[in-house]
């Protein structure tokens, strides 16, 4: 079952079930670019999927989500975003003297080198690279979510595409120096594929 939550600072969402508890924070709330689709319940869906608390125990994920709004708030601009993995709260930053702070509130800290504005710039950047290729790569990306793991993006490409997309991108570098992971997407996701 996914829930969408929203902070002050930080679209979350929290995905749980009997017997794992996961949570992505991911701060992607950007506006899609005209004739772009995403598809927050595909990202959703996946989030939670890659945040998998594996170790069994209890998450809890009210004081999970206190300690990312209060660092989220700590942070600033500085903050990028935050995700559970194996039951632990990761948070990452782009000043490595916020690391101590984020560890004193009980998550471990990750620096990396670009702010969540920038990824999220970069995400509209790679839909506007988009809207100006030709089909069949033109409609091929299907979602653009942040990479907690990489500071990076994570294109969902179609997997007919994804060797394509992936050589168009390297050459055109549309977002520059920031990582971009591809994943095989089967298409875009619809509210009644999410049910």
């Amino acid at each position: 079952m996914n829930f969408q939550f929203r902070t002050s600072r930080t679209p979350m969402v929290l995905a749980s079930s009997a017997t794992i508890a996961a949570l992505m924070l991911t701060g992607c709330g950007q506006e899609p670019a005209p004739g772009a689709q995403t598809s927050t319940s595909a990202e959703a869906s996946e989030s939670a999927q890659q945040s998998d608390n594996t170790n069994g125990s209890t998450v809890d994920q009210d004081e999970l989500l206190q300690i990312n709004d209060q660092l989220s708030e700590t942070l600033g601009d500085e903050y990028v975003q935050g995700w559970v993995k194996d039951g632990q709260l990761n948070v990452s930053t782009t000043n490595e003297k916020q690391l101590d702070a984020i560890e004193a509130a009980g998550a471990v800290g990750h620096l990396v080198q670009f702010s969540n504005e920038e990824l999220r710039s970069a995400i509209q950047e790679i839909m506007k690279w988009q809207g100006k290729q030709e089909n069949p790569v033109r409609s091929a990306i299907h979602a653009y979510t942040l990479n907690p793991e990489t500071g990076g993006i994570t294109l969902s490409v179609d997997k007919s595409q994804l060797e394509e997309v992936q050589k168009l991108i390297e050459a055109d570098q549309p977002v520059g120096d920031i990582p971009v992971d591809y994943k095989s997407s089967g298409g875009i996701m619809t509210p009644a594929a999410t049910q």
